[in-house]
């Protein structure tokens, strides 16, 4: 099944529903970007040709981003656990999960079924 699109098989809607690591998400935008570059040497001007590509890249971007926002929430908590761990630091007051509170406000919005913006 492409990287970006729903799944058919009911069983297969739980497995979706998982969450993805960093790395899942740099290989679902590696397939994109390697289904974008054999799309671009007979890509016309066609309108649905020209959307399959820029949706492609679309996808291709989104999961990079994703990946990035997986990569830095993960050194966040490191390095918040790394200074709760040495007594002779005084970590800075940070509260990690307002932060993760706001991606998952983000992330609702995109995928709100009655089509709002955030």
């Amino acid at each position: 099944m492409p990287p970006n699109t729903g799944p058919t098989d009911p069983t297969a809607a739980t497995k979706a529903a998982e969450p993805r690591s960093a790395a899942e998400h740099c290989a679902a935008a590696e397939a994109l970007f390697a289904r974008a570059r054999a799309i671009y040497p007979t890509l016309s001007s066609r309108a649905v040709d020209q959307d399959e590509y820029r949706r492609c890249l679309d996808w291709a971007r989104m999961h990079l981003r994703i990946a990035e926002a997986i990569t830095s929430g993960a050194g966040l908590v490191f390095a918040q656990h790394h200074l709760l761990a040495n007594p002779n630091a005084r970590p800075p007051y940070t509260h990690a999960g307002a932060e993760t509170q706001l991606w998952n406000e983000h992330f609702e919005s995109q995928h709100d079924p009655t089509g709002r913006s955030a």
